[in-house]
């Protein structure tokens, strides 16, 4: 176990201090991030000259652009594409054409883009749908047309290569939002796969343009239904462990044995098979096992910061979104350094708890880790392990762990947005020591936790109506909850401000009250007297989820889209008190100099008007909420309310 001495400790921040410190009342910059984004879709296509073969790689950079790189898989070589549609930032689907060019669908506005390999151009092509933001999937039709399949609507959506012709033909589903993949048959139709909340297989009949979903009732369940073509050119459908063939209006259960495998998009001609890790390229002999590595020299580019929060050593810690980097910022190089990948998702938590780094994570390597600095990074669940995987019965790898607390009686609490398709999102309950977890599901009726604070033995909550991706809620309006952890149960709910969808930054100041934002509104709550004793409007929006804190002055300092609030508890009046360079879009972590949090891939610090360099054994902040640098982490997630629920 590491043990890190006040005195160490107490070095560190002097030295960190002088490095970074600034004028009170200003904004600095204090680096910028660049890394690998995800790579989201690939496919082998035609090179530049006869003959010749590419891997095509689209790599995704959150609020920044897509990059298409394009590998040749005998050298190495390669060639980055430039964006042509400055809106995007991701093609989720890339999809080689009968006519030789490469077609990719792609976020956040659902466009169409082109690339010509021989003319070494990636066009715009325009964006079929004024409704979507997603394309998911991509696939051409027996029509020798492209079919798109797209959410926030489920529609299919239709390119007509001869032509330029693009099509909005309309939602496959008249509720779900999610139509996330798309395989075209030979004798006509065209299928989409739909979810989450119900899934369901549509199909189109190219000819009349009719379309009816065709899944059997019984397998109309929470989940995402998977369309794709096999390799013997018939259309298959898959949930979970069902299979279907899909013939004309019908969709047949069948056996996972009758299914034939899916068509790969990373054959070359002579049959081999391309993959990529990181920045090498591998050509593999599926008869002889036999493996061509090269190295491609691509580096990434601007790389979204998701979270931030000090660890137990003393370090600033940052996670990127799509993939998850873990990153530990050096303030006398200016620069983060890279620690190793946990996922493709986001760290939508971090808490520090003795000599550990908690993470809870979106789509990571498991859903909460456990990282001690003082180890090599080398995840896993056994042996020499760092950060440690927790997984655990119920695990759900799509929730969105918005908060993490230190709890009164020894445990860690989370709130989460439930995964995908579904409401109640969990208070979960860790407990570290025994390596124990449990879940309390629907603990408010179909709504989700996503704020915590302690006041004495309780543990204070608030929801939001939304649930995960796809879901539809039932509720309209946050609730306010106690719990108990004694009892393990929860023995107060309300609602304090009706119609507000979300509670976030839940914090109890040194009155003994507790404070937050609902929507619009600040509201004070008496946790003894159990009722809201004060509600008023915000002079600000776009609240952080959970990036508040008490500060040296006795004040609560938060963060909006805007820049930085406080609050003051003797009045409850609440002021943006300074504006930032730009949008604050990931925090929150806080020391006694200031307030540091980023926007894209770029992280800041606002420092405090006001100087103070308490002690560390007598600094006057409260526990398990923010501290001397280093000695306690970030409470709260990130401010991308769009990524609370990303598709």
């Amino acid at each position: 176990m590491m043990r890190i001495s006040s005195a160490a400790v107490a070095g560190w921040l002097a030295l960190a201090a002088a490095a970074v410190a600034g004028q009170p009342g200003t904004f600095e910059v204090l680096g910028v991030n660049r890394g690998l984004g995800s790579l989201v879709a690939s496919t082998v296509g035609p090179g530049a000259t006869e003959g010749s073969q590419r891997f095509y790689l689209s790599y995704l950079y959150l609020n920044k652009t897509i990059d298409v790189v394009a590998v040749d898989p005998a050298t190495g070589d390669f060639q980055v594409f430039k964006n042509p549609a400055p809106s995007e930032y991701g093609a989720r689907t890339m999809v080689a054409g009968p006519d030789g060019k490469i077609y990719l669908g792609t976020l956040p506005a659902a466009h169409i883009l082109c690339l010509d390999p021989k003319a070494g151009t990636l066009a715009d092509l325009g964006r079929p749908s004024s409704t979507e933001q997603y394309i998911w999937d991509l696939g051409f039709g027996a029509d020798g047309k492209l079919y798109g399949a797209t959410y926030p609507q489920s529609k299919l959506v239709r390119y007509d290569p001869a032509s330029g012709v693009l099509e909005d033909l309309g939602r496959m589903d008249p509720t779900e939002q999610y139509a996330h993949y798309v395989a075209g048959s030979n004798d006509g139709f065209v299928y989409t796969g739909i979810g989450t909340s119900k899934a369901n297989i549509a199909a189109y009949e190219i000819a009349t343009g009719q379309h009816r979903e065709i899944l059997p009732t019984a397998y109309q369940v929470v989940g995402q239904a998977f369309v794709y073509r096999g390799q013997d050119g018939k259309t298959y459908g898959s949930l979970g462990s069902w299979y279907f063939r899909l013939d004309g209006w019908t969709a047949t259960p069948i056996s996972a044995s009758q299914a034939a495998p899916q068509e790969v998009r990373n054959r070359l001609s002579d049959g081999r098979l391309v993959t990529v890790s990181d920045t090498s390229v591998m050509v593999t002999d599926p008869q002889t096992g036999a493996v061509a590595r090269r190295t491609f020299n691509y580096r990434g580019n601007q790389l979204s910061i998701f979270r931030v929060g000090f660890g137990p050593d003393g370090a600033l810690y940052a996670s990127t979104v799509l993939p998850i980097h873990l990153l530990r910022w050096d303030p006398f190089a200016a620069s983060f350094l890279q620690l190793g990948d946990l996922g493709g998702g986001e760290i939508y938590s971090f808490l520090t708890r003795g000599d550990q780094l908690l993470l809870g994570a979106y789509s990571g390597l498991a859903p909460l880790m456990s990282y001690s600095p003082a180890q090599p990074f080398q995840p896993g669940t056994t042996g020499l392990i760092n950060p440690y995987l927790m997984n655990y019965v119920g695990a759900d790898s799509s929730w969105r762990p918005q908060a993490m607390i230190n709890g009164p009686d020894g445990a860690v609490y989370l709130g989460a947005v439930s995964g995908y398709g579904l409401l109640g999102g969990p208070l979960t309950m860790w407990d570290i020591d025994w390596g124990r977890v449990s879940t309390y599901t629907n603990l408010v009726q179909d709504e989700s936790v996503v704020s915590l604070a302690v006041f004495d033995r309780m543990i204070v909550g608030g929801t939001t109506i939304s649930g995960g991706g796809g879901s539809h809620p039932t509720q309209t309006s946050a609730k306010l909850f106690l719990y108990d952890v004694d009892s393990r149960s929860k023995k107060f709910e309300t609602v304090p401000v009706a119609g507000a969808g979300t509670i976030d930054d839940l914090i109890v100041a040194p009155n003994r009250l507790v404070y937050g934002i609902a929507g619009s509104k600040l509201f004070v709550f008496d946790p003894v007297a159990r009722q809201v004793v004060d509600t008023r409007s915000l002079p600000f929006s776009g609240t952080a989820y959970n990036s508040v804190t008490i500060a040296a002055d006795g004040h609560i300092w938060g963060l909006a889209t805007a820049g930085v609030f406080m609050i003051d508890p003797s009045t409850n009046v609440a002021t943006l008190v300074a504006k930032s360079p730009a949008s604050v879009t990931a925090g929150f972590a806080v020391d006694e100099t200031g307030i540091y949090y980023a926007s894209d891939a770029t992280l800041y610090r606002y420092n405090f008007p006001f100087v103070t360099w308490p002690s560390i054994s007598g600094s006057g902040l409260p526990p398990n909420r923010h501290g001397p640098r280093g000695l306690r982490g970030d409470q709260g997630p990130t401010d991308r309310k769009n990524l609370s629920n990303q598709p």
